[in-house]
């Protein structure tokens, strides 16, 4: 399914010139090898991030749109990806759309606010602590995120879902996409140093062959393969039925707890270390009510 228009020359400058600064401040820690990494990687193509599961948000959105949701929060971001999803949409919402993004760092919001004004979209960005965040504004239709359950360990996980069943009006719904990685005993999932150089072969290899387009060099590719691949690190989930226990421990119900299927149009590439085993769930969570 096609119809995402995402800017990644302009992403990629603007988290180059920006990540130094803004991620260096930010008060919840430096993250600055993230993101100013990240945008180069997925621009290239060394990460498909989203496409992947695409063949399920898209068609979610739409519905969800369709059937009135309005007040839209994206809950942790690392780029203007998910609203690109909810641009793709916004036809099926004539009457407009309100969107916040929350994350606790400056520099993806300012990547969510530069999208916003190229897509012509209307954006409220938030700076903050999801866990700790209130809204006053009578609660979120739907909130989306992908890929954000494993910057947090187990009992934070459930801190978190509950946080969104919270935010959610009645009959509201959650909306992302997680991976877990089955026969893995380790709590903190790491890039061995081989893969590490794996990463940075592969990403020279794609700068060389697309990277004149986006601004990226070898030599930038490699290095913002080794930023990523040296510090990256997020909490394992293992099976299903961990990733399952905090939206029941919530009280969602679970319209869609999936695999994709065999057929996936667009294999999915682990922005983690590999598994043969690990797959990334889609999942559909409603508020009771």
């Amino acid at each position: 399914m096609s119809g995402v228009v995402e800017y990644p020359r302009e992403a990629i400058a603007l988290a180059l010139a920006e990540a130094p600064t803004l991620c260096t401040g930010n008060p919840f820690g430096d993250c600055s090898w993230y993101h100013a990494s990240w945008p180069v990687l997925k621009g290239l193509g060394v990460f498909v991030s989203l496409k992947s599961d695409d063949d399920f948000l898209l068609p979610q959105l739409k519905a969800a749109l369709a059937g009135g949701a309005r007040r839209i929060l994206i809950s942790g971001t690392a780029d203007a990806g998910m609203l690109a999803r909810i641009a793709a949409c916004r036809d099926a919402a004539p009457d407009g759309l309100d969107i916040t993004v929350l994350d606790c760092c400056p520099t993806p919001l300012a990547l969510c606010r530069q999208y916003a004004a190229l897509a012509g979209l209307p954006l409220r960005t938030v700076q903050a602590d999801i866990l700790a965040y209130q809204e006053a504004g009578g609660g979120y239709d739907l909130i989306c995120t992908h890929s954000f359950l494993t910057f947090f360990d187990a009992g934070q996980r459930l801190q978190l879902v509950s946080r969104w069943h919270e935010l959610l009006k009645p009959g509201g719904a959650v909306m992302t996409a997680q991976r877990v990685r089955p026969d893995e005993t380790a709590l903190i999932t790491r890039y061995p140093p081989e893969e590490v150089h794996a990463l940075q072969d592969k990403a020279e290899r794609m700068a060389r062959q697309n990277g004149s387009a986006l601004g990226v060099d070898a030599d930038l590719a490699r290095h913002s393969a080794w930023l990523y691949g040296a510090h990256h690190q997020t909490h394992l989930i293992a099976d299903a039925a961990e990733l399952r226990a905090p939206f029941d421990a919530a009280g969602f119900n679970l319209l869609h707890f999936a695999p994709p299927p065999d057929d996936a149009p667009v294999a999915d590439v682990p922005g983690a270390p590999g598994n043969a085993q690990a797959v990334r769930w889609r999942i559909f969570a409603q508020k009771v009510g």
